[in-house]
Parts: C-alpha cells; structure tokens; sequence
C-alpha cells in the first residue's frame, strides 16, 4: 500500500500554447515546472495520473552528498543548499531535516571503501564527511545495536518526506503561474521543420517550443513510440513503514541489507538495501548489453524473477497514433505488489 501523497488540485483549463511543456509530475517534473514559472517562462505540466503517485512518493527520502561518484556531488552540494531553502520557497511543509546520513560499516573491507571514497571525493571536494566509530558511532544512532566497527557520517546529508514535497513544489509552481494538468496523459510530440511544434495531449493539443521528458520508468515506453532508442529497465525496491516509536535515531543510516529514515510523524521507512527485484521482460533482452555491466557490479543486490510481467509487458502496446488511447491512460499509476 503506497503511502497518502499530498493533494495537488489541478488546473481545470488546457493552455493552447506554452514555451515549454514538461511531461511527468514526479520531483523532476514539477521542479523543472517550478523553476521556469519562477523565470517567467510560460510551463505547462502535463500527468498522465496524479502528481507524486509513483517512485516519487515512494523513495526513501534521503537528500545526500555522501557515497556518491565524483561527478555527481556538485550537483548533489547544490541539490542540498535548495532543498534548505525549500519549505520558504514553496510556502510548505517539504519534511527537508538536515539530520545526518551514517553509512555503517560491518567489516575491516567497508571501512577500507568508505575511507578510500572520503580521500578522494569527500575530502577533495571539502564536505563535513568523518569517520565514526565506538562512542562517537553510539552518540549519532542512539540503541543501535550490531556487530559495525563504524560508520561514514556526514551531519549536513538530510532527509525529506517524497509524499509532501513534490506535491508542494507542485502547487508552488502554479502560483508562480505555471499551469498543472494531471489525468492529462501526453500521447506524443508534434514536429515542423524538424523542430518541436507542440504536444498532443489526451484532453487535445497545446503549441509548444520545447519538451522536457520526465516521465520515470514510462519514459523509455514515450520515446520508443518516438522513434528514440532510451536504455531504461525497473527494478522494485519495498519500503516498509512503522508505527510512530520512540527513542529512536534521527539520523538516516544504512547497513548491510538494511536502510532506515525516520519519518516527520516519528515513524521509521525500513528498506531492503539488496534483493532488489528486477523482473525479465521483453526490454530485458532488448537491452542486455546495454546493462550487462550493471548486472555485473550489483549481482548482490538484484534478483531477477520470471513472473506475469514478462507476459503483461510483451502484450503492451509499442506503437500508437496521437488519435488513439495509449499505454499511458490505460494504467494511471504504476502500483506494483510489494515483495
């Protein structure tokens, strides 16, 4: 069962024309929206079901600089200074804490990893990262209890609640003057010249100078019919949710087959950190090259399956006219079973 997301009312009246049209109302895509309105540029958000109903209400909520390739913390630093900034920015509540993120470390090895990336990401790149361990690792995650010889911490990494803050960015974007459809599935891209003339929507067309695809694991379905080829496979992450408990860390961590979030209502999101699901379908085999090495590398972690979806997947439409229902209105929000 997904958790509530946030209401977003939606705008009743399709623009005919706008500068930029974004497809998909997850965090991308309203962020894309948001920050355009906020220039001035006229943005139209179109959602095939409602805002925030996928994986972005639905992650585990971490907003962090640590653990991740080097080429990707600029953006992550400047991700962080936003999100600190957002709660006033959006007029609402978003969940952002800056509480911390221990990446706890059970063997000699991690400890090895962990200390390899601080000397040469954490550090070259000046974040607050330290190393934890004994007293100092029992003061940051309170009754923790294991056999971890310490932890990768860095106090500035935070949290956020994915079901209020997309939602909230969504709304801060329409008083900004940016126009959300939601129900409004985009059927596909209109072109002239060879360049972007608008969009097709179900509800009917909207003149349009530019495009953004934000459409989560149905972007590779979009571009497909498209004639663009986007290597794109799901793999399905369960997240489970306690009761408010008290005592507890504030401080996100992770382990080994375990991470955990608390929750603005004191609450715990629990998830599997390995044996994620990755169920064969016909893309698997379109794209088993292209994925090949990330089979490889995160062999531990996945778990293929065999199952209806092959089956589901293979009957799906793959091409589609502007003029006829597609994939997108048939299935509103994807809401796979848990594992």
């Amino acid at each position: 069962m997904a958790p509530r997301v946030d209401p977003v009312p939606a705008d009743a009246a399709l623009p005919a024309r706008a500068d930029v049209v974004v497809v998909g109302g997850g965090i991308i895509g309203v962020s894309t929206a948001l920050f355009l309105a906020r220039k001035g540029v006229p943005v139209v958000l179109c959602e095939k079901g409602q805002i925030a109903a996928e994986q972005s209400s639905r992650n585990w909520g971490w907003c962090r600089k640590m653990g991740r390739d080097p080429r990707e913390v600029p953006l992550a630093m400047e991700a962080l200074r936003l999100w600190e900034t957002l709660n006033e920015l959006t007029a609402s509540e978003t969940g952002f804490r800056r509480c911390g993120i221990v990446y706890l470390c059970k063997t000699r090895r991690d400890i090895e990893s962990r200390e390899a990336w601080l000397e040469h990401v954490g550090r070259a790149f000046q974040l607050d990262t330290r190393l934890l361990a004994g007293a100092e690792l029992a003061s940051v995650l309170p009754g923790f209890a294991g056999q971890f010889l310490g932890g990768l911490y860095t106090p500035s990494d935070g949290r956020a609640e994915p079901q209020m803050a997309a939602p909230a960015i969504a709304r801060a974007a329409q008083r900004h003057g940016g126009t959300v459809m939601t129900n409004c599935a985009v059927r596909g891209i209109e072109t002239s010249g060879g360049r972007i003339a608008g969009v097709v929507t179900e509800r009917g067309r909207i003149a349009c100078d530019s495009v953004v695809l934000a459409g989560g694991v149905w972007s590779r379905l979009f571009c497909g019919n498209l004639g663009i080829r986007l290597p794109q496979l799901k793999v399905m992450s369960s997240v489970m949710r306690t009761e408010p408990l008290s005592g507890g860390p504030e401080a996100s961590c992770s382990g080994f087959g375990f991470g955990l979030r608390k929750r603005l209502d004191g609450g715990y999101n629990i998830a599997n950190w390995n044996s994620n699901v990755v169920d064969i379908v016909p893309d698997t085999l379109l794209f088993f090259r292209d994925f090949l090495p990330a089979f490889r590398m995160q062999q531990r972690n996945l778990r293929l399956r065999v199952g209806r979806k092959l089956i589901e997947e293979w009957q799906l439409p793959r091409q589609w006219s502007v003029e006829s229902s597609t994939p997108f209105e048939q299935v509103r929000v994807l809401d796979p079973e848990p594992n």
